[in-house]
């Protein structure tokens, strides 16, 4: 949507061009971006801007003195702010060959920087840039449907590479979303997703969303309960070597319980789908531990009452595990409310059976 053509000192922005002779530029506007029009010597050297896809940036050339000045405008502003730390945006702006021109224009201003920063982060990182960025690569946000996919892609896929270089990737923005017609929302288990395949590379998570978004969502205090019981395991020091390992397998997805003893507890589990024949209004993850199936569910955007065909006498209801809560028999099934998540523990049940009641389940309020 932005096409620049540079003679000289002119910019000159054109809608389309020909691909016949004499092959034109149409539509042109001369003096583009508060540039003069100017008569242009023949023979002089003409050339087309480096946009953005956005269309926001145009590429600085590294073959002249432009990175150069840029940086040390950068580093007076760094200097006279009193700043401390500081993140390279938009690092991936830059023209090929990426494995050299993004290094190099973030040495340029790393190098001018005094103090030199605490902790630098960058939008894109190559290996020429390990000395320079404490973490890189905060991918841009994805929505909900499609988050778990785009972690397996992105940065699930680049944290062991980045391991061999002394530095971690950020796992995010991790994108925030109230249900609505087009989605979801963002849902506990997936952020239990992103956040437990960043403790496989003992990297942060970053969140990026707005506090309506937080405000309409009524899984946000389910949601941040599943960031602060990751973090507290972290700074506990809890997560081992074996269960590193364990993690870093993205096509088994895993939960961090708080168990009996109120100690965190790490189980593989798979995600309940179709509760109640669809992915709305309702949603949970099934795992097994000590000789018992659980599952953990929740209402998606509400409240209401699930009836699940389970036998009461086999069932279990806990908000924190060990810790029993009342609930309704009908007859052959069992009236459970359906609103933040809640723990089911189910004795003489298979998973393959916990899951299929689950399905056939029905919201009868």
């Amino acid at each position: 949507d932005r096409r620049y053509l540079k003679i000289q000192n002119e910019l000159v922005e054109y809608e389309r061009y020909s691909t016949e002779p004499p092959y034109p530029f149409l539509d042109c506007q001369r003096g583009a971006l508060n540039t003069h029009a100017d008569a242009h010597a023949e023979g002089s050297v003409a050339g087309e801007l480096d946009v953005d896809t956005w269309p926001i940036f145009v590429r600085f050339t590294q073959d002249t003195s432009i990175q150069q000045e840029v940086a040390e405008r950068l580093a007076r502003i760094y200097h006279e702010a009193g700043f401390k730390f500081t993140y390279f945006d938009g690092a991936e702006d830059t023209p090929v060959p990426f494995w050299f021109t993004v290094s190099r224009c973030q040495w340029l201003v790393y190098q001018r920087l005094d103090p030199p920063p605490l902790f630098s982060e960058g939008a894109c990182k190559s290996h020429f840039s390990w000395h320079i960025l404490t973490r890189g690569n905060a991918f841009d946000t994805f929505i909900p449907e499609v988050i778990k996919a785009a972690t397996r892609a992105y940065p699930a896929a680049e944290a062991p590479r980045v391991a061999k270089d002394f530095t971690r990737i950020n796992f995010g923005w991790i994108g925030y979303y109230a249900p609505s017609a087009q989605t979801m929302g963002t849902q506990p288990d997936m952020l239990e997703y992103v956040t437990s395949r960043a403790a496989a590379w003992d990297c942060p998570i970053s969140m990026n969303g707005h506090l309506d978004q937080f405000r309409g969502n009524a899984r946000t205090p389910d949601n941040l309960e599943v960031i602060k019981r990751w973090e507290d395991a972290r700074a506990q020091g809890y997560m081992t070597r074996a269960q590193k390992e364990a993690l870093r397998d993205v096509n088994q997805e895993h939960t961090l319980l708080i168990n009996e003893s109120g100690n965190p507890e790490l189980v593989a589990c798979s995600l309940m789908e179709n509760i109640a024949g669809a992915d709305r209004p309702a949603r949970g993850l099934v795992f097994e531990r000590a000789g018992k199936t659980y599952a953990t569910y929740w209402h998606t955007s509400g409240e209401a009452v699930l009836e699940v065909p389970l036998p009461a006498k086999s069932l279990r209801l806990m908000k924190d595990l060990g810790t029993p809560l009342k609930f309704r028999s009908a007859g052959k099934s069992v009236r459970l409310p359906l609103a933040g998540k809640l723990y089911v523990e189910c004795s003489g049940v298979s998973t393959s059976e916990l899951v299929k009641a689950f399905q056939n389940a029905k919201v009868v309020a």
